[in-house]
């Protein structure tokens, strides 16, 4: 007979995997709903922001509660993936629920993309932005190059548990600075270099996320999506407006 503490620690599990990695509220709860229902517990309640999980349920007669506070915050789709495909599994009746807690583990210990790799990513995104804005070749290249370095220092920064907001901020410095230099020695528009640079560090998928939990009436966590993806904006907006007054870029 299944325990309900291996249900409700399993259950939680895959909530806190998409959670981290990126996914939008209502994946979570509907997740964490399904998993419960398919293994047999009735009275199901699961509720997430981006922040805490929470999950009730009755199983054997029993009614259990478990919350989970959410600490880490990124960015990893194959993860998202990884749990969509074993949560439908387990609802098709393919998992036992100690299987899907060992394959929840297996999932957790993706490594992620190598730091050369992400840094090489970042460059080629950077690059083709700087074209799609109708920069020259000189433009392109220049951002590429750009791109690698603001993208090294806030892999570094996030190593050392640096907050968001300070990245940002030293990232968005960082590229003003690197840009108006570029443009002070070579043929290269620093407005261009910037803004195809500054698309690395705007929050794409917390906007995303932001819209969605609104609409689908997850009202709490798209006002903290939303209040997030603000304070992203601003601190980039700070560190890139200081350097612009500090070395007299203003005319960008």
């Amino acid at each position: 007979m299944l325990e309900h503490d291996t249900l409700a620690r399993t259950v939680t599990k895959a909530g806190m995997i998409l959670l981290e990695n990126g996914a939008e509220t209502n994946r979570v709860e509907d997740t964490m709903y399904r998993l419960c229902k398919a293994y047999g517990a009735s009275v199901v309640d699961t509720y997430a922001t981006p922040t805490l999980l929470i999950v009730s349920f009755t199983l054997n007669g029993q009614l259990v509660h478990n919350i989970k506070r959410i600490h880490i915050q990124s960015t990893n789709l194959s993860r998202i993936d990884a749990v969509n495909t074993l949560s439908r599994q387990a609802c098709a009746g393919n998992l036992t629920c100690s299987q899907l807690d060992e394959k929840l583990d297996e999932v957790k210990a993706y490594r992620p993309y190598s730091t050369p790799v992400c840094i090489l990513g970042a460059s080629i995104c950077t690059f083709g932005f700087a074209l799609f804005f109708e920069g020259t070749l000189y433009d392109a290249v220049c951002a590429f190059m750009i791109g690698a370095m603001v993208q090294a220092v806030v892999i570094l920064l996030n190593r050392y548990h640096i907050s968001s907001i300070f990245r940002n901020i030293i990232g968005g410095a960082l590229l003003s600075a690197l840009s108006l230099t570029a443009s002070s020695s070579f043929p290269v528009s620093s407005s261009t270099v910037s803004i195809s640079v500054l698309m690395l560090l705007v929050p794409g998928l917390a906007i995303t996320n932001a819209i969605r939990d609104s609409v689908n009436g997850d009202l709490v966590s798209g006002l903290a999506r939303g209040l997030e993806s603000i304070l992203t904006a601003i601190s980039i907006a700070v560190g890139s407006g200081f350097v612009l007054l500090l070395l007299g870029g203003g005319g960008l």
